[in-house]
């Protein structure tokens, strides 16, 4: 049984909410299939709720006399655990696009996970029969962002996916292992797991598995992806070219390292705008430019000498 009571501010985008004490055992979490709940962030909510009791209401989808959990899923395993029989649920009207949708509109202050995103884009898709554009509008994201997390999640070896759902694999990595074949993607994640490197080393090997085209190159890195990855980082400096002397040697070292520096921030973008408030989105905006501000003046700068050496 339930009692309602008014919530202030009932509705929010149209749709009509109500706060209500519902049983726990009444609760739906049948969606929290398309989250990742490890037994650390339950036990540590268990400990809060004994502590401090319920400080914010889950949410729920009303569907006819069952309420479908789409946030709180760990307050309400918790709850079970420590004997709580009934929790503050605010309620609304959905449909199942819809529910799946709040499930990461509601937790983007906390960065869903990349897993989490794959999860609710893919059924968005596949399950609920939306088109891409139709999901982008549920999830409030432009169409470009579900299409590369729809790709990167089909291109995924389910092995890894799997992997990634334990916490194994960081974001970053699984892009860079997307871009290889399945089975390569496989053979460098055995390499490195196999190795003991840290998650956010597996993304630098597949990254160098795919730059070594050479198939004995290949074979050497797998076989001793630790050594390689030292290789990498400890490079000896080439020596300097007679046709360009010390500081001209200097200046093309830099020039590599500005490109390098391109290709992580395009890495950096997804995940690091992920959860940026609007008074983040500024303070990222005024960095951009005058980083922006800097390069385009030292490029611009050497263009002008090029140019003049080329007359």
């Amino acid at each position: 049984m339930a009692t309602t009571a008014p919530l202030q501010g009932a509705a929010k985008g149209g749709v009509e909410m109500k706060l209500i004490r519902a049983k726990v055992d009444s609760l739906d979490l049948s969606l929290g299939r398309l989250r990742l709940l490890p037994e650390r962030s339950i036990a540590q909510m268990a400990k809060s709720l004994r502590a401090k009791g319920q400080l914010s209401p889950v949410v729920a989808a009303e569907e006819g006399d069952r309420f479908v959990l789409v946030d709180g899923f760990a307050r309400a395993l918790a709850a079970k655990r420590v004997g709580i029989q009934e929790l503050l649920v605010e309620t609304m009207r959905l449909t199942g696009p819809q529910m799946k949708a709040q499930m990461l509109i509601r937790n983007r202050e906390r960065t869903p996970l990349l897993v989490e995103e794959f999860r609710i884009v893919r059924e968005l898709v596949e399950v609920d029969g939306l088109s891409q554009v139709e999901v982008a509008d549920q999830l409030e994201r432009h169409k470009s962002w579900v299409c590369r997390r729809l790709a990167m999640v089909r291109r995924l070896s389910p092995e890894l996916l799997g992997e990634a759902e334990l916490g194994q694999l960081s974001a970053g990595s699984l892009s860079k292992l997307a871009e290889l074949p399945v089975r390569n993607q496989e053979q460098v994640w055995a390499a490195a797991h196999g190795a003991g490197l840290p998650g956010r080393d597996v993304g630098v090997l597949a990254t160098l598995w795919r730059q070594a085209t050479d198939p004995s190159a290949r074979s050497w890195l797998l076989k001793n992806p630790a050594q390689a990855l030292a290789c990498f980082r400890n490079q000896p400096d080439r020596p300097t070219d007679p046709h360009l002397g010390e500081a001209g040697d200097a200046l093309r070292r830099v020039l590599g390292r500005l490109g390098q520096a391109g290709e992580r921030v395009t890495v950096a973008i997804e995940p690091g705008m992920a959860a940026v408030t609007p008074d983040g989105v500024q303070i990222i905006r005024q960095t951009f430019e005058r980083a922006s501000r800097q390069v385009h003046q030292g490029l611009l700068a050497l263009a002008t000498i090029l140019e003049e050496r080329d007359e």
